[in-house]
């Protein structure tokens, strides 16, 4: 008897794991694709919110200019406004990479490339970064992972 309701309790457990993941079609290469560019397009809107709506919340940012990571969101939130009084626009990936890594989730990195205003100068900008995303349970697609570095110095 103790058996069976072990078997039925993971049926209905297998059951249940098959209906939540039914409710989405896997993501395909193509719709990540779309997903990051979208995210990235809200980067130079020149508002914090419109870049951090990117963000679950609790998610974990490696930021290039500072030297901890964070989870804290009101931290998260100073970043995207220092970043945003950059001015940043023109931004483009050139070497994007797209990796599946399940039916809910999905990692882009590259090299990130913008400009900036310095003045009377807009110089342009280059970082790699990697954005791990992850469809939430309302079915939208938030990163819960970043980290962003500036690449090293050229060797001499």
């Amino acid at each position: 008897m103790r058996k069976l309701i072990i078997l039925l309790g993971l049926l209905v457990l297998a059951g249940c794991k098959q209906r939540v993941s039914s409710d989405h079609a896997p993501v395909t290469q193509a719709e990540a694709t779309k997903i990051a560019e979208q995210a990235e397009s809200n980067f130079t809107k020149g508002t914090v919110d419109a870049v951090m709506q990117q963000y679950a919340d609790g998610a974990v940012m490696i930021d290039a200019t500072h030297p901890n990571l964070s989870t804290d969101r009101k931290v998260q939130s100073g970043w995207a406004k220092d970043f945003v009084s950059m001015q940043p626009a023109d931004y483009h990936v050139p070497d994007r990479q797209i990796q599946i890594v399940g039916p809910d989730a999905f990692v882009s990195s590259g090299t990130e490339m913008f400009t900036v205003a310095a003045g009377t100068q807009r110089p342009t900008i280059s970082a790699r970064f990697t954005d791990v995303f992850q469809r939430q349970k309302d079915g939208s697609w938030k990163i819960v992972h970043e980290h962003v570095s500036l690449p090293p110095a050229p060797q001499k």
